[in-house]
């Protein structure tokens, strides 16, 4: 087994040079400006799928680019076993097809060499369980128990492995994606206590994810009920709102600066005991109520890698609309638009009633073409111009995007295309559908139900 520590050790070395092999993220958006021609889908109107005790399957969306509703109720348990109940074909799908996938993109960053395919591959399965093995070992003494029975519900239903299913949700713990985050209110919006915010992700494109995409709504026992874009047997949180106007935004940082405390040539390594951070961020939704409650339980909370998470609350009279946080396992630094961070009058300027990053922590390129097109639409940002000028000039969100209206409650949700689907690629360039949240968690748990 001393070898497979080896690989491991090898792998996460590789990845770390990589990372810091420059001080700055690389890429840029292509000159220039475009526009997204497509009109909103109004997505008040879902088809009813199926339903199964504690869950019900809808599907939204314009007819090119449809996508499922998950509605499930009750204890952890409960809503573990809804999901793999309901969803068990996809949830299978997804999980062998993505666990497949992984070992493959560590076979294939191998060096060239004779040794044989087979037992490439089984390095790369035993390294790979290795460190999602070692993830969860570090973090379980800091993580709710509901998780574990979460997933332990979604074992019992789907025929997965516990082991597998607890594997893959440690997966975001030793990954990092680039993504971008805008809040605005006030003045950039145009309207008095009205504010947006939003959530773009940019991240694999070849594997899986982008085939098995699903808007999961929450109703639990305890708690509020709340909404997040993700996929399959995934109980973490990346991007989501909540009944209570909440809303969630986050970006990976893979090019930290000393202030993160940890993860820079001058700074200790991130941390790795604590609570996964997608665990966190479901909290926030699953039990607050506005952004203060939401800065105290990041505050408090045992925080891991470095990350900038978006914090929104689109209840009117709220002191303030949306947060930006510089999260580490060392500092939870939050900030508005008097006191952005990071501080640069170069390419990351303060912008009135807007908070903002493009990409990364360090990202010149993307933060200054995403604050040249919120000062450019300054005053009238919202749902229009943000999707058909704002998000295809910076061409920030290839995997999906969410866009919160956080005062009315609407989600506006776009998908990258799948493989055997039709029209543009990256979500930044296709439809939109717009979804009434209020609705959506108003849903009625089913009564009668059926096992097909």
């Amino acid at each position: 087994m001393e070898f497979f520590s080896v690989v491991i050790l090898i792998t996460l070395i590789s990845l770390y040079l990589e990372q810091v092999s420059s001080a700055y993220c690389n890429g840029s958006p292509d000159d220039g400006e475009r526009t997204n021609g497509f009109p909103i889908f109004d997505a008040k109107e879902m088809t009813f799928i199926k339903s199964v005790d504690n869950a019900m399957l809808f599907e939204a969306g314009p007819q090119n680019a449809t996508f499922p509703v998950v509605h499930l109720w009750g204890s952890p348990y409960e809503l573990g076993f809804a999901q793999g109940t309901l969803l068990k074909k996809e949830m299978n799908q997804f999980i062998y097809t993505l666990w497949a996938y992984l070992i493959t993109e560590l076979v294939d960053s191998f060096p060239s060499s004779n040794f044989p395919d087979a037992a490439k591959a089984k390095v790369a399965s035993m390294g790979i369980e290795r460190a999602l093995d070692w993830t969860a070992e570090q973090t379980a003494p800091f993580t709710p128990q509901a998780y574990f029975d979460e997933l332990q519900g979604m074992a019992d239903a789907s025929g997965i492995p516990y082991s597998m299913l607890l594997r893959i949700n440690m997966f975001p713990e030793l990954t990092k994606a680039q993504c971008s985050f805008f809040g605005a209110w006030g003045s950039a919006v145009g309207k008095a206590d009205h504010a947006y915010q939003l959530r773009s992700l940019d991240f694999d494109t070849d594997g899986p994810f982008k085939e098995y995409p699903q808007l999961t709504v929450y109703h639990p026992t305890e708690g509020h009920a709340y909404a997040q874009v993700s996929w399959p047997g995934n109980v973490g949180l990346l991007t989501g709102m909540s009944s209570q106007q909440l809303a969630i935004s986050e970006i990976g940082v893979s090019y930290p600066d000393d202030s993160f405390g940890q993860g820079t040539d001058n700074t200790p390594p991130e941390t790795v005991k604590g609570q996964p951070w997608m665990f966190i961020l479901r909290d926030v939704l699953q039990f607050e109520t506005s952004l203060e409650g939401a800065k105290d339980r990041i505050t408090n909370s045992d925080r891991t890698c470095n990350l900038v998470i978006g914090l929104g609350d689109g209840k009117k009279g709220a002191e303030q609309s949306v947060n930006g946080v510089q999260f580490s396992g060392r500092v939870a630094n939050f900030y508005a638009d008097d006191t952005l961070l990071p501080v640069n009058d170069t390419w990351h300027q303060q912008i009135e009633d807007i908070v903002y990053n493009g990409m990364d922590w360090l990202c010149p390129s993307f933060n200054q073409k995403l604050g040249d097109q919120l000062r450019k639409y300054h005053g009238q940002i919202g749902e229009d111009v943000v999707v058909e000028n704002i998000l295809p000039t910076v061409q920030t969100g290839n995997l999906h995007i969410a866009f919160y209206d956080l005062t009315d409650s609407h989600l506006h949700l776009s998908l990258m295309r799948k493989a055997d689907g039709e029209g543009p690629e990256f979500a930044y360039e296709r439809q939109f559908s717009r979804l009434y949240m209020a609705d959506v968690f108003a849903q009625p748990k089913p009564e009668n139900v059926s096992h097909n």
